[in-house]
Parts: structure tokens; C-alpha cells; sequence
């Protein structure tokens, strides 16, 4: 069995604590009506629609249904055990997903699965309503063991129910939320108000006057009354982005408040000195590893400069390769000539210069055993790695 100390996932499943003295509310938000769904997005852009649905930002958070919770719940697949008295089992009741609780056999808890959040390229894990208020499941799922797992945030040796979703974790994992704080300052949200998932109002921003514009004016083909990041600057490119990847922020306004194009800095700050690599973890902070990095430093790099967000790309290293071949013809990996020639390095360049590397932040316990294994997440620090470089010449060999 595994256990998750912290947090499992990149990127995408990242939940944290309260901060009480800032407040969470939505009420200077956005209205939900400016936004129109990113359905209608694929009327004029059919083609970028079809294929930014497919990526993991478009799926990382979604309403829980069979097809898209990742986990195996047939019999002596379906539990997460504890120890010899505690488990969970993952049950089908019906037409619905329960994970239910039990101690010593006998049922104590079981609460069905509401939301998925992850879109299962790492991991995922799941939500539960209780009223209005959001709840972490115990377990969640692990996709490189193909396992189930403890949840981030809860313990190992026992089993609860009780972790509470702020607005943060949907902010990162979702594209809007209405959402207030009651009188205990927990979050409390609109069902009818949350848009699912990373979509082109995201980084578009709310598209409901745009697709009005234009619907009415159909001859115009100049966009209006929307985002184009292109006309963006770097920063303000960089900075959506890092709204997300810059590691945990501390919230100055409320969630859900930023858009593309505002500056980041004015609606939250850092939690981490951005002066110190040494500080930044592989998990996390893609933002302040990238931004460390001296090709970065040296050049107009961005995020867009290599990833593509309308489409999925993960996982191939000689599209990402192309992208830094764009910029370095020149290079010649003198050292390496003849093994450059005959394995083609410059089709991979990202395991040398971006290797994965083992997480200091998330640690992955497996029962009976002593030995943490960490989870392997690819850097953002573009650099020089001699001794990964040498371990992967020699496999090559």
C-alpha cells in the first residue's frame, strides 16, 4: 500500500491551509455572467477547441463520473488499508462512487465521489459537498503505481473525512468559482457557480461580450472584447502562468480576482525568496525555477516559448527538443560528437538540461517498508547536470 505524506501530483493537486487574516470571498469577483463556457469558444475556433479539451489543464478538474476517476475498484483492488483495523474501501452503489470507511468491519463514515480534481497524467484526487461547503476524500490515486493512495494533508494512520477545500485549490484547478466565507470563515460556494477545469477563459479572460461582439457583427474579423496573449508583455505572459506554478502564494485580493494581463504581484505574493534557488522545489514552482535560469536570463523565454497550452504535448521530449534547438542551432556537444551522431541527443535534449529529479516536498511512504521514495518531477532550472548527463550517456552506450 501507499501512503502520501504531502502532496502527490504536479500541478496540478496542490491543497493548502487557511490563511484567516486574509479572506478567500469572491464578492469583488468577476460576475459568472461575463463568462460564456468554453463550448462556445468552438464555434469560430473549432480546431483549438477539439484540441486544448484533450489537455491536462482543460481536464484537471471536472464533476466525478466513471469515465474519468482513474482508479480500480474491483474486488481486492478497491481499498486503501490503514493498518490491520482501519480501511477504505472504494464501493460503486448504484450509479454512484462512495468512498466508505471501516474499522474493525464495521461501516463508519462513506461519502461519495462529487469532483475529480487531476487530470490522472500524475494523479488524481477527489471532493465531496456537505451542504455548500467542499471536503477531501481520504484516498486518492497515484498514476505511476497505479494505485490508490492516502489523500495529501491526512494522516497514515487513520482515517478521516474532514479536510476542507479553500478557494485557493479551485483557483489553481478550476476556471471560476463563486465563493464567500460565513461567519467561521469557512468557504462556502455557489454549485451553480463553478466553471470546471483550465479552459480558454482562463488565460482568455471572460468571453460572454466578446461572443456577443461578434455574433451580432459576424463581418468583423478583428477580436474584441478579448484577451490576445500575443499582445501581452513577457511579464504579463509569465504572470499568468505563475499564478498557478510559482508555488504558494499569500492572497493580497480576493480569489478568483486576477485576470491575464493584471500584475500578479498586486493580488498576491510570494511565500518563498526568489532570490534562492536553492530553496525551490521541483514540484511547484516551474515559475521561479524557469525564471533562475540563465537561458532564461539571457533571452525573451517565456512559457510559451515551449509549451503549447492548446494542445497536448506531454511527455514528448523531441517536440520540447525542437523548441530549444529553435535557439540553438549552434550548439555542438563537442565531448559527445560521435555518440551525439548516432543516438540524434539533440532529439532529447530536455533529460539532460531538464532532468527529472526526485522531490524534496513530496514523499511517498510505502507500508512495511522504511524507505521514502520521492516523487520525480521534471525541473524547470535549464541547466548543465554533468552527472545525470553522464548516467544517461552510459545507458545509451
Amino acid at each position: 500500500m501507499l501512503a502520501i505524506l504531502m502532496i502527490i501530483f504536479l500541478g496540478n493537486v496542490m491543497f493548502i491551509s487557511f490563511d484567516r487574516t486574509n479572506k478567500n470571498t469572491s464578492d469583488e469577483n468577476i460576475d459568472r455572467s461575463k463568462y460564456a463556457g468554453s463550448a462556445t469558444c468552438a464555434g469560430c475556433h473549432k480546431d483549438i477547441y477539439e484540441s486544448h479539451i484533450k489537455t491536462a489543464h482543460y481536464l484537471d478538474s471536472r464533476p466525478a463520473a466513471q469515465e474519468f476517476i482513474k482508479g480500480d475498484f474491483s474486488p481486492g483492488k478497491n481499498k486503501f488499508v490503514y493498518n490491520q483495523w482501519i480501511e477504505v474501501r472504494l464501493e460503486k452503489k448504484k450509479n454512484t462512487f462512495f468512498q466508505t470507511a471501516y474499522i474493525n468491519g464495521v461501516e463508519t463514515e462513506s461519502e461519495p465521489f462529487d469532483i475529480v480534481i487531476g487530470s490522472g497524467r500524475k494523479g488524481q484526487t477527489y471532493l465531496y459537498w456537505n451542504d455548500n461547503k467542499l471536503f477531501q476524500l481520504p484516498v486518492s490515486y497515484y498514476t505511476p503505481l497505479n494505485t490508490w493512495c492516502n489523500s495529501p494533508g491526512y494522516p497514515t494512520t487513520y482515517v478521516r473525512f474532514n479536510r476542507m477545500i479553500p478557494a485557493e485549490c479551485l483557483e489553481c484547478h478550476g476556471t471560476y468559482a463563486k465563493v464567500e466565507e460565513n461567519e467561521n470563515n469557512e468557504p462556502v460556494y455557489d454549485k451553480t457557480q463553478i466553471i470546471f477545469g483550465i479552459d480558454c477563459e482562463r488565460c482568455h479572460g471572460p468571453a460572454a461580450d466578446h461572443v456577443a461582439f461578434h455574433k451580432a457583427h459576424p463581418e468583423e474579423k478583428t477580436a474584441k472584447n478579448i484577451i490576445i496573449i500575443k499582445e501581452l508583455t513577457r511579464q504579463q505572459k509569465l504572470d499568468a502562468c505563475a499564478l498557478c506554478h510559482s508555488g504558494f502564494r499569500k492572497p493580497i485580493q480576493p480569489r478568483f480576482s486576477f485576470i491575464t494581463g493584471d500584475t500578479l504581484d498586486e493580488y498576491s505574493t510570494t511565500r518563498y525568496n526568489p532570490d534562492s534557488t536553492s530553496t525551490l522545489d521541483v514540484h511547484g514552482n516551474q515559475y521561479g525555477l524557469l525564471t533562475s535560469s540563465k537561458c532564461f536570463k539571457m533571452s525573451n523565454l517565456d512559457c510559451s516559448s515551449c509549451h503549447d497550452p492548446h494542445v497536448n504535448e506531454a511527455n514528448n521530449s523531441k517536440i520540447f527538443s525542437s523548441r530549444c534547438i529553435a535557439c540553438h542551432k549552434e550548439t555542438k556537444h563537442t565531448s559527445f560528437a560521435s555518440m551525439s551522431r548516432k543516438f540524434q541527443l539533440n532529439n532529447n535534449c530536455i533529460d539532460c538540461h531538464m532532468p527529472m529529479l526526485p522531490s524534496q516536498a513530496i514523499t511517498l511512504t510505502i507500508d512495511n517498508s522504511k524507505n521514502n521514495v520521492p516523487d520525480m518531477v521534471r525541473t524547470h532550472r535549464i541547466a548543465v547536470y554533468p552527472e545525470i548527463t553522464k548516467k544517461i550517456l552510459e545507458k545509451l552506450k
